[in-house]
């Protein structure tokens, strides 16, 4: 077998850690549109609605780099990472980007997506930026990438937004934000 059979990722070989957190634990890991097709059923079950593989080994790693799926339900409660930045990379979808000022004014507003829809498709979040989703396409394919290790603590959620896990008030809160709802369309 090739290095690349070798190092591709099916939903076979991946490690299910917790509710839709995967690892892929090979060193060098290829991805195809299987690995996307099985995170999309996972986000569309579960009630986080949002599914990813991790392609570093472990939460302790020093580099971070995720393939994500993101259902349109998915509350992104505004947070930012206090040590760290990210980067974003849209491979299918659209979304709303908010950031917002240290009160929770929003500061900006972009809509983001796929490389061929002729709009943004890449970030790299600074720290401290208070930042949140709002996912207009039903699903909502990336890659991120950040610094490890993971530390819980260095993500802090906004005070003035609605908690991670309550998804419902999350969602009203970031509508009443004005963000464009072309999900009908």
């Amino acid at each position: 077998m090739s290095v690349v059979s070798d190092a591709l990722v099916t939903p076979d070989n991946l490690r299910d850690t917790s509710n839709g957190i995967f690892y892929a634990d090979q060193d060098f890991s290829v991805f195809d549109a299987g690995v996307i097709r099985f995170l999309k059923g996972v986000a569309g079950s579960i009630d986080r609605r949002r599914a990813r593989v991790c392609a570093h080994p472990s939460p302790e790693a020093e580099q971070h780099d995720m393939l994500i799926v993101s259902h349109r339900d998915t509350y992104v409660a505004p947070h930012r990472h206090l040590s760290k930045s990210e980067s974003f990379l849209i491979i299918e979808g659209a979304a709303d980007v908010i950031l917002f000022s240290e009160d929770g004014d929003v500061t900006e507003r972009f809509l983001m997506g796929q490389p061929d829809a002729g709009l943004p498709f890449f970030y790299r979040m600074p720290e401290r930026l208070y930042h949140s989703l709002w996912i207009e396409s039903e699903f909502l394919v990336f890659v991120e990438s950040t610094k490890g290790p993971f530390l819980r603590g260095e993500t802090e959620f906004a005070p003035w937004a609605p908690d991670p896990n309550a998804t419902a008030e999350g969602q009203a809160y970031l509508q009443s934000l004005g963000v464009a709802d072309v999900r009908s369309a």
